[in-house]
């Protein structure tokens, strides 16, 4: 009986074998022939999403076509929206979409709901545009601008979202020399005249982690309401990313209070709306220490 058993065995071994290699081709007696073609299956269906289609997960190359549609736009980690410019036919052209893909909803921040500032890349130029709404998530405005490098920060309250300014690089023209790193000089007077206007600064003793007052004495010229407030300061640093816009610290007073992370040189501009004049802007370059 027992014989039986093993030869009925043996011969259903051989029933078996026999039948995988005249299906597959294989000899499943070599080493990994079966596993191997278990892994190859297993392969194909974890080296792709498209199995996944139905369960709304993107392919490869959806998600990279997905990020080249944005690449020109500008987002840190630490940012909700991402924000975009360009330059064309005398147009600056704004685009702003937030992590979920969408237009995001901005606040009235000083009268505007965005504020862009454009500086040259050695930080000698400086331009305060208020660009129009276009549709929702773009802005545009027209400003000559010379060939060369900008920084374009766009200055902006979304709703509920987590936003940071960081610098759009701008190139206008064709042939433009390569990025040169700025330098500055920190100033020796404090006293500026732009358009027959003098202001000037007191920035004593202003330390990193610190309260830091900028306090602007306007030799007697009352300046008129510009955006809601009296004036308003944006600061960058050497480098041209560390952005800062400031507004005074009261309604009667040109006195700005702010913070400084690292130490170093940085540009001030001081925009102040004064009879006879219009807008103004005064620059200025302090130390950190």
């Amino acid at each position: 009986m027992i014989r039986t058993w093993v030869i009925s065995g043996i011969v259903y071994v051989g029933l078996v074998i026999a039948s995988y290699s005249a299906i597959t081709g294989e000899n499943p007696l070599n080493s990994g022939g079966m596993d191997h073609g278990e892994h190859e299956e297993q392969s194909s269906q974890s080296d792709g999403f498209e199995e996944h289609g139905d369960h709304g997960e993107q392919t490869p190359s959806e998600e990279e076509s997905h990020m080249n549609d944005h690449q020109n736009h500008n987002m840190s980690n630490d940012s909700d929206v991402q924000t975009g410019v360009s330059y064309e036919n005398e147009h600056l052209q704004i685009e702003l979409m937030d992590d979920e893909g969408n237009a995001p909803e901005l606040e009235v921040s000083h009268e505007k709901e965005l504020h862009l500032i454009v500086v040259s890349e050695d930080l000698e130029e400086f331009i305060h545009l208020h660009p129009e709404k276009q549709t929702e998530g773009t802005f545009s405005v027209k400003t000559p601008l010379d060939y060369g490098r900008y920084k374009a920060f766009v200055d902006i309250t979304p709703k509920n979202k987590e936003y940071v300014v960081e610098a759009n690089e701008l190139v206008v023209g064709d042939d433009v020399s390569e990025s040169e790193e700025t330098e500055l000089t920190a100033d020796t007077s404090m006293t500026k005249e732009v358009l027959g206007k003098t202001v000037t600064l007191d920035a004593s003793g202003i330390e990193v982690g610190e309260d830091a007052t900028l306090s602007f004495d306007l030799h007697g010229e009352v300046p008129k309401p510009y955006l809601g407030a009296l004036g308003h300061v944006v600061i960058l640093d050497e480098a041209g990313e560390k952005f800062i816009h400031v507004h005074p610290s009261s309604e009667t007073e040109t006195v700005f209070e702010t913070h400084f992370e690292e130490p170093g040189l940085y540009k001030v501009w001081a925009e102040f709306d004064l009879p006879d004049s219009g807008v103004v802007a005064f620059p200025f370059v302090i130390e950190v220490n």
